[in-house]
């Protein structure tokens, strides 16, 4: 069930930040999942610009460091892509919103996802073709899925997303359509996404009881991963939003990397104690 207008969480409400506190410095061990663009990132106009601050990279390498941490970067690019931005080993990925998994030095891509492969690129010469002339459209072939991105396409916008569902539609009627912000992703036919690559994570490497999992994501893909954390862990959404899954919400990256300082402090100090604000 989605929550209408969920908790904000800024630091000055204390009241949740010492809640928080204490199930982080309880926890033998964290897992920390995050959303990359929207979410550690700011969005830019093209992918290709959506790279991490040097001061979030400062951010991500101390988290990775810490003792009973372990982080994963989820996102929808593909794992070739996301590997450029995230410049560390020792942390897991999730790319193609599921679909293809870096874990413990090992990669595991969903064999429904690995055989869509030609047809992914099929598809994408179909709709060069069909928006050629909408030179502000660019469409993003990350193998096992598709993005077409529409960010700076302005008044051409309904036409773009319609010419593109109906190509897609007219290809294969079976693939899944789903829209992100500005963005509309095609996907192979079967029922996967973030929320399923969290669930193989956790099993693969199952935590105690009072295990933390903090899921933080942007976009209407990391829904099912909120769902799946919704009794188990601490799920927060980033952005202006009036329903999700998550149980709060903050406004932007910047409180974002507040929260993960936070982490950095308590579990670094692991002393009880209340959060001086």
């Amino acid at each position: 069930m989605k929550l209408k207008n969920p908790p904000h969480v800024p630091f000055k409400q204390i009241d949740i930040w010492n809640n928080f506190s204490k199930r982080l410095l309880s926890a033998s061990k964290v897992e920390l999942f995050l959303d990359y663009d929207g979410t550690i990132t700011p969005i830019h106009k093209t992918p290709s610009e959506t790279i991490l601050s040097s001061d979030t990279i400062h951010i991500l390498q101390q988290l990775i460091q810490l003792p009973n941490v372990r982080v994963t970067i989820l996102t929808g690019r593909s794992m070739k892509d996301i590997r450029k931005f995230i410049p560390f080993e020792n942390i897991r990925l999730v790319a193609n919103h599921g679909f293809h998994i870096y874990m413990d030095g090992n990669e595991w891509i969903h064999p429904d996802a690995e055989s869509s492969f030609p047809k992914m690129h099929q598809l994408q010469d179909i709709l060069l073709t069909a928006l050629k002339s909408f030179s502000n459209v660019f469409v993003e072939n990350k193998q096992f899925t598709l993005g077409i991105h529409y960010r700076n396409a302005a008044k051409d916008t309904p036409i773009v997303k319609e010419l593109t569902k109906k190509n897609i539609s007219s290809f294969d009627p079976k693939l899944v359509i789903t829209e992100g912000k500005e963005v509309i992703e095609v996907q192979p036919p079967v029922k996967w996404g973030k929320g399923n690559a969290v669930s193989k994570i956790l099993k693969a490497h199952p935590y105690p009881h009072n295990s933390l999992k903090i899921y933080i994501g942007d976009d209407i893909t990391d829904e099912d991963a909120f769902q799946v954390l919704k009794s188990s862990g601490i799920t927060i959404y980033v952005g202006e939003i009036s329903e999700t899954k998550a149980q709060y919400y903050v406004e932007n990256v910047k409180e974002v990397l507040q929260i993960l300082r936070m982490i950095i402090k308590l579990r670094t100090h692991n002393s009880s104690h209340r959060l001086i604000l």
